[in-house]
């Protein structure tokens, strides 16, 4: 069998004026666990073209903030750590991937990245109450994910989507009707705000992760 190679992209922090790149090890293990080999695909890449045909699908990962110009929004002030290359990064893996009809899976960041480079939106501060809490989603039935009607899962973030890109379909909102999930209608796109890869043993992180999985069967 061939294994499959999933493309998780890289975030950046400074430390002691040092720059550097990584992932956290809890998005690679629930992909691991499941079979697949994983790459870190790092910001300014001279030819990151080069690496994305050997990529079956891509894990975009959560992060700071996009720029708003990608929406056609000034920042307010509001949209923090925005980072140049690593919009660079997100924008290439997306289109990349949309093109190619490959399987993606957008987390917190992530989930806003597809939605902006697949033409949407955002809203740049939604307030606190959504940061380092628990609370309810909602769900609507849909093609790929088969949640509960509701369940609780974590929150650990300040911007939403605002205006969904063409063709995603939300699936999952808050009490406060914040989108917190998305599926594209034809292609193997999925998207989640919640931070699933911080519940390993959750139900709802287990079936997301193994539906995300199943999409390289086609």
């Amino acid at each position: 069998m061939l294994v499959k190679l999933i493309g998780v992209t890289a975030r950046v922090l400074t430390q002691e004026k040092v720059r550097k790149q990584f992932v956290n090890e809890r998005y690679l293990v629930p992909l691991h666990n499941r079979g697949f080999n994983t790459i870190l695909l790092t910001t300014d890449n001279p030819h990151l073209e080069e690496l994305l045909p050997l990529c079956d699908g891509f894990l975009i990962t959560g992060g700071s903030d996009v720029d708003p110009k990608f929406f056609n929004e000034e920042n307010t002030g509001e949209s923090e750590g925005c980072d140049a290359s690593l919009d660079e990064l997100d924008r290439m893996v997306v289109e990349y991937g949309k093109s190619h009809s490959l399987p993606m899976l957008g987390i917190c960041r992530g989930h806003q990245t597809i939605n902006v480079f697949l033409g949407g939106s955002l809203i740049q501060d939604i307030g606190q109450s959504h940061s380092g809490v628990r609370h309810n989603v909602h769900c609507l039935p849909n093609r790929l994910l088969n949640f509960p009607s509701v369940f609780e899962t974590n929150s650990w973030h300040h911007q939403a989507l605002k205006k969904t890109a063409p063709d995603l379909e939300v699936i999952a909102v808050s009490d406060e009707n914040i989108i917190e999930a998305f599926i594209h209608a034809y292609l193997p796109i999925i998207g989640i705000q919640w931070h699933p890869e911080m519940l390993p043993e959750d139900p709802q992180s287990i079936h997301i992760f193994d539906t995300f999985a199943k999409l390289f069967d086609r």
